[in-house]
């Protein structure tokens, strides 16, 4: 049978570790996902993707946000990775990259609905502290501006792989934030002058985290029906949600009103984070789970069934099951 492989396989390296990508398919499957560690063990993904770029995406959200030693043989005995806040992997984007990711998303993301970086990073802060994992194969089109599996025109692979890492880059350097004792908050919003003074302007950045609600909102009610959780919400639905309330015009329309509302989000955010926590944890431990019951030696048995090894059977680039 004759196995294709995707331009986007590749090495990943992290914490003096290295990881292989390895996405494949035959001519009449869907794309198989592979990450292999430097002993030759296995971590096969139950679910075929409809594209590679989905694939490619989900390996890196899981190893960013699992860590290289979650998918090593023996991540007990394995030197260990740097700590978060010492891994360029969690950590903030610098901000030539912030400006180099901005300047993609202003001038190179040639759609009518593409993201600006503040937009983006609201966004991203919704998805990140939201009560369920979203794939990024489901919120990632929509900082493009294009259909589902979509992607903007790029000059090359290497290309779409640099935009692709600063975006999940910044995904994780959230994700880190919140993790921190006490949380490490730094939203990105924009600014204005107004008779002298700045004031900052959260109406782009709540804009797009009511964007990432959405894309989960039956989830989102319990929180919008607690009395507090209500009130956390409020000012980023006042700057942010199309139809909110009856006075939202009248509580944001002054510079000086939308800093106040700014302030109130940043406040806010560690406490919608935490009223979300048990659940996201709950949810991780399983996918968490999940993933590592599908890891297999190159030298055990299959579990395809057939009697064979697995480096002989599915995991031979020559053979697909």
């Amino acid at each position: 049978m004759e196995i294709i492989h995707s331009p986007l396989e590749q090495t990943y390296s992290a914490g003096g570790h290295t990881l292989r990508i390895d996405i494949y398919r035959s001519a009449d499957s869907l794309w198989i996902l592979e990450v292999v560690d430097e002993g030759g063990t296995s971590t096969v993904w139950d679910d075929p993707f409809e594209t590679d770029k989905a694939a490619l995406e989900t390996a890196f959200l899981a190893i960013e946000t699992d860590g290289v030693t979650s998918f090593l043989t023996d991540a007990g005995k394995a030197r260990q990775e740097v700590p978060t806040n010492g891994n360029a992997l969690f950590e903030p984007l610098t901000e030539d990259e912030l400006e180099e990711l901005e300047h993609f998303l202003l001038y190179e993301l040639d759609t009518e609905e593409g993201m600006t970086l503040d937009i983006l990073d609201g966004f991203l802060h919704a998805i990140v502290i939201g009560p369920v994992f979203i794939h990024p194969h489901e919120w990632l089109p929509k900082v493009w501006g294009t259909e589902r599996d979509e992607t903007p025109p790029m000059p090359s692979v290497e290309a779409f792989n640099r935009v692709l890492q600063l975006v999940m880059r910044h995904f994780n350097g959230i994700v880190s934030g919140f993790a921190m004792q006490p949380p490490e908050i730094l939203p990105l919003w924009s600014n204005c002058t107004f008779e002298g003074q700045e004031f900052d302007d959260a109406e782009g950045w709540a804009y797009g985290f009511c964007e990432g609600v959405k894309l989960s909102q039956p989830t989102w009610q319990a929180l919008l029906d607690d009395p507090e959780g209500e009130r956390w919400y409020r000012p980023i639905g006042l700057l942010g949600g199309g139809a909110y309330s009856a006075d939202q015009d009248d509580l944001t329309t002054t510079p000086a009103q939308r800093h106040v509302l700014a302030a109130e989000i940043g406040k806010n955010l560690p406490y919608i984070h935490a009223f979300w926590l048990p659940v996201r944890e709950a949810i991780n431990e399983r996918q968490r789970a999940q993933r590592m019951s599908n890891k297999v030696g190159r030298n055990e048995p299959c579990p395809c069934g057939s009697g064979k090894k697995f480096k002989k059977c599915c995991g031979a680039a020559s053979q697909l099951h």
